[in-house]
């Protein structure tokens, strides 16, 4: 899933935006108790990047999303609970990604209604669709897994919503710089020498504390020399 999340977002940022794509990886374990599978920071016009915290799921054949459901009484906590927890503590923004992909079983017949500066977005537009956290805890209300239809079109956002065009940002959002986003326990995975141990020096727990971290980190840079400035 976080391959096909890299190479739809090359291939976007060869289609449509100059942007440059990073991919960074802690090969040591990284506790996730806020449910965030993938760290994506888009930079922003200053150079400074807003930080989406994503979880993703996977349609079945059968057009539904297995994992979204409602958990039986005094079982664990709900994920998008702890998703939502991660914007609170952190200063995130967080999000769903639901890879829709090649089945079309049972798939919605309504059109899209998302448009933004980029104009009316397609229904090719969300085989990688975005549903704010917030919207799937008000969405799914069963134990029976969620449909895509319960989400889409009304929840649905596509990709190129969180870099394409200026976008609200939630009442508790923060802004990072590339600092703060690349501490050394992170490596660029096409960078990585095989050599040698990135990670030497950092196997201390205080090193590992749960800040929110997801175990891949992917930061979209929209502009090369505001970022050389938030170093």
């Amino acid at each position: 899933m976080t391959d096909l999340f890299v190479l739809e977002l090359v291939r976007f940022s060869q289609r449509v935006a100059p942007f440059q794509v990073q991919v960074y990886k802690t090969s040591w374990p990284v506790e996730k108790p806020f449910g965030n599978d993938i760290d994506l920071f888009v930079q922003d016009a200053t150079g400074q990047y807003d930080w989406y915290a994503l979880q993703a799921k996977v349609m079945s054949h059968e057009g539904v999303f297995n994992d979204l459901k409602v958990k039986k009484a005094g079982t664990v906590e709900e994920q998008w609970h702890k998703l939502l927890l991660h914007e609170y503590l952190f200063g995130s923004q967080a999000f769903y990604l639901l890879y829709v992909g090649e089945s079309k079983t049972n798939f919605p017949t309504a059109a899209p209604i998302w448009t933004d500066c980029r104009g009316p977005a397609s229904i090719a537009d969300f085989d990688l669709t975005l549903v704010k956290a917030l919207d799937i805890m008000n969405t799914v209300s069963s134990s029976s897994p969620m449909p895509f239809s319960a989400v889409f079109p009304d929840y649905a956002e596509p990709l190129r919503s969180l870099f394409c065009c200026p976008r609200t940002p939630s009442p508790t959002a923060k802004k990072f710089s590339r600092r703060d986003i690349l501490p050394p326990i992170y490596e660029q995975v096409y960078a990585r020498d095989k050599s040698a141990d990135p990670y030497r020096g950092y196997n201390h727990p205080d090193n590992f504390r749960s800040d929110g971290f997801a175990p891949i980190r992917i930061l979209i840079d929209l502009n090369a020399n505001a970022a050389d400035e938030n170093t």
